[in-house]
């Protein structure tokens, strides 16, 4: 077998855009690995696409699609919803006022030391007292209204809903989906060929992971923010490089078995937000139920079995694989990290507790002014 092998000179070439540049690495890694390229000249099957830099622009192009499409969807219909149950942008209490000197303090810091509180009280010549309760109406100013969390969490909901819907009538048909060993049956050159409707369904996927890693900067910020913006990361690496990688039937799985635990916890922020306390209860239950079958029983026994072992003899040991794996164990890693806040959720429930908010808030809601100003005086 003649292994073609990249030279300076190919490297030296000029390319267009970073889109023909990551394609034309692409070609030459396969090639260098005796893998057959699919773009070669081949036309795919009727109903089948190959993978291409095509794809990846359009997913771009649908990212920005369906940004723009959930701020023009949280203000015409989420934002009515919202008013409809009384909810508001503004927090009530007494406004902080202005004051320069502390709000260069807030600027600096979220939660100011006692050390910082007293020297900003020096510096801008106030109580101690005085200047907590200044502190707390600005937090409270600052917190994002629940309005906001209402409408960033209606259109999630929305979206994970098709999509999983859309994966599961999909996938339902595939051989591939209830013996994941299908998966790998000809890889790498029977693999290539992806069918149309798992072809929209990863354009779907990657799209909205594209766009939730964007506006994540722009949303309610968590306590879990760089996991998360970690988790977006390894998800998109999967996409793509399943996509390219013909392991598409693997990454299919692993949006499926992801979306169905978002479409319960989305649901019971929003019974949280409108206060149906019922919604809450019973969206948290299917929310950690479905969580622990899916991805802590089924993902790691079914899906990364199925890419760590029952793809390692039929990929040789391939680097991509290698790299392709890692990802979803970080995946796994980030699951078990995740199921913590759950159980802390399940140990106030037993206590008695009604489930309030979502654990992985900020701890952003100080107590009321009026309560400081009654300590005050």
């Amino acid at each position: 077998m003649v292994v073609h092998i990249p030279t300076w000179e190919d490297s030296s070439r000029v390319f267009e855009n970073p889109f023909d540049t990551l394609w034309w690495f692409g070609e030459r890694y396969h090639k260098k690995y005796g893998q057959k390229w699919p773009m070669e000249g081949q036309t795919p099957p009727e109903g089948y696409v190959y993978p291409s830099m095509e794809g990846i622009k359009l997913a771009c192009v649908l990212a920005v699609v369906l940004t723009i499409a959930r701020f023009t969807f949280e203000r015409l219909i989420a934002e009515p919803i919202g008013r409809w149950f009384g909810l508001k942008h503004k927090l009530g209490g007494t406004p902080a006022g202005p004051n320069a000197k502390l709000e260069a303090l807030i600027m600096k810091t979220k939660k100011p030391t006692s050390e910082q509180i007293a020297a900003a009280a020096k510096d801008a010549d106030m109580e101690i007292r005085e200047v907590e309760v200044w502190i707390r109406r600005k937090q409270r100013e600052l917190m994002p209204s629940k309005l906001n969390k209402f409408k960033e969490t209606l259109w999630r909901l929305c979206v994970y809903t098709f999509a999983y819907t859309y994966g599961m009538s999909v996938l339902w048909q595939e051989d591939f989906f209830w013996n994941t060993q299908l998966c790998w049956v000809g890889f790498p050159d029977l693999t290539w060929a992806i069918k149309k409707s798992l072809y929209y369904y990863y354009l779907l996927e990657g799209s909205f992971y594209l766009s939730l890693m964007v506006s994540q900067f722009m949303d309610t910020k968590r306590k879990d923010f760089w996991e998360m913006f970690i988790h977006h990361i390894a998800t998109l690496s999967l996409i793509g490089g399943s996509w390219f990688g013909g392991c598409y039937k693997v990454g299919a799985i692993v949006m499926a078995t992801h979306d169905i635990s978002d479409v319960f916890l989305e649901a019971a922020k929003i019974g949280i937000y409108v206060n149906w306390k019922w919604l809450a209860n019973c969206g948290f239950a299917g929310f950690a139920s479905t969580w622990f079958i899916f991805r802590l029983i089924i993902y790691p026994t079914r899906v990364v079995f199925c890419s760590l072992v029952e793809g390692s003899a039929a990929v040789h040991n391939w680097p991509v694989h290698i790299l392709y794996n890692s990802f979803l164990i970080v995946l796994q890693i980030l699951h078990i990290y995740w199921f913590t806040f759950i159980v802390k959720l399940l140990i106030k429930i037993a206590a008695g507790s009604d489930v309030e908010k979502d654990d992985r808030s900020e701890d952003d809601t100080p107590p009321s002014s009026s309560a400081e100003e009654k300590k005050q005086n």
